[in-house]
């Protein structure tokens, strides 16, 4: 838990998401945090460890068990959450854009939502 210890001692943890990457782990880690749900992630640093193994890996998100329907009614919702847009690339330029942008990072057209 390193420098979350003194926010989590003393408070009976369980476990929200068990997996194998630590990567998606941190991210639900950090949703969670910025929802005011206190959460930490075990198992992480151990991955590296497996030489390409992933699998044997047991990475988890905690929460002290008072917030345990909260993290679950968030976590269901990331789960069920629409697959992400595609690129779009801009009809002034024809430059590649990420699907969040509004506008064309490049000239600044704004987006046509046909593209």
């Amino acid at each position: 838990m390193g420098g979350d210890d003194a926010l989590f001692s003393g408070r009976e943890l369980v476990c929200v998401h068990r997996g194998t990457d630590p990567i998606e782990a941190s991210l639900l880690e950090g949703m969670l945090q910025n929802e005011g749900i206190p959460a930490t992630v075990t198992g992480a640093d151990l991955v590296g460890g497996y030489s390409g193994v992933p699998k044997v890996c047991d990475v988890r998100l905690l929460v002290p068990a008072r917030y345990r329907a909260a993290a679950a009614e968030l976590l269901e919702r990331y789960r069920q959450r629409p697959p992400a847009e595609a690129e779009w690339t801009c009809a002034a330029c024809g430059e590649i854009n990420a699907a969040s942008f509004e506008s064309c990072w490049n000239c600044g057209r704004g987006r046509d939502r046909g593209a």
